[in-house]
């Protein structure tokens, strides 16, 4: 009785099957691998968004930041403007020169800056202001309230004591060099200069309209005292 040879096709279904396994540990690795190699990438675009967030929210609070600074800077401004404008409306103005009665002092369109707190003394420049046109003129103080005012030979006399005008002083010797005078005698109607008021003359003495012309001048028109010149910029100067 013959005995028949086993089929070596038996066998051949376990090597088709180490194949197989060798074939997924294979597929495996490379999933591994390539999930290895996608893991960082996908890190890194996490990362890039969470960063292009923060620069979002920054340059956002920068913005705002800029906008409050503005905001703020445009109120110091308005609150600097304003407060300009209350000294300047209380303490401090600008006139500008009208005319040519305080040459060789102050000519015509020259602006001046005024100091609304001063009180006028003797010999000061002051603005005062007209209460009829409105307008306002330049003129120089010579006479003080209680004070008895003159002119003789060009020497101003103050209570019958002569007062040195050194601001004309060289206009005054150019006068007498040509055998004339540079101020005539002049003696005020009202001897005493009356309480509150002022004799005021202009340095242009033979052409200047003033106090000769249009009598005493009240406390309650003077602007200020002129503190200094301020245009044209090569003039500026104080007095």
């Amino acid at each position: 009785m013959s005995i028949k040879k086993r089929s070596s096709s038996h066998g051949r279904p376990k090597k088709t099957g180490i194949k197989d396994q060798k074939k997924k540990l294979d597929a495996s690795k490379d999933r591994v691998i390539n999930q290895s190699k996608k893991h960082p990438t996908h890190i890194k675009r996490k990362t890039v968004r969470v960063l292009e967030v923060k620069q979002i929210r920054i340059k956002k609070r920068r913005l705002v930041r800029m906008k409050r600074t503005f905001v703020e800077f445009g109120i110091s401004l308005a609150i600097l403007g304003i407060f300009l404008y209350l000294l300047s409306f209380f303490t401090l103005s600008f006139t500008k020169v009208a005319g040519y009665s305080m040459v060789p002092t102050l000519n015509n369109d020259e602006w001046v800056l005024v100091n609304k707190l001063v009180n006028p003394k003797r010999f000061k420049l002051v603005v005062h202001r007209d209460s009829t046109s409105k307008e306002t003129s330049v003129r120089r103080v010579i006479g003080l309230p209680g004070e008895a005012i003159h002119y003789k030979d060009d020497t101003l006399y103050v209570n019958d004591h002569d007062v040195y005008e050194r601001f004309i002083a060289a206009e005054v010797q150019r006068a007498k060099s040509s055998k004339g005078e540079y101020t005539a005698d002049w003696t005020p109607e009202t001897e005493i200069i009356p309480k509150g008021k002022y004799l005021l003359l202009g340095d242009n003495r033979p052409y200047a309209a003033d106090s000769r012309e249009y009598g005493y001048v009240d406390e309650k028109e003077i602007v200020g005292v002129v503190e200094m010149r301020v245009l044209p910029l090569h003039l500026i100067q104080q007095f």
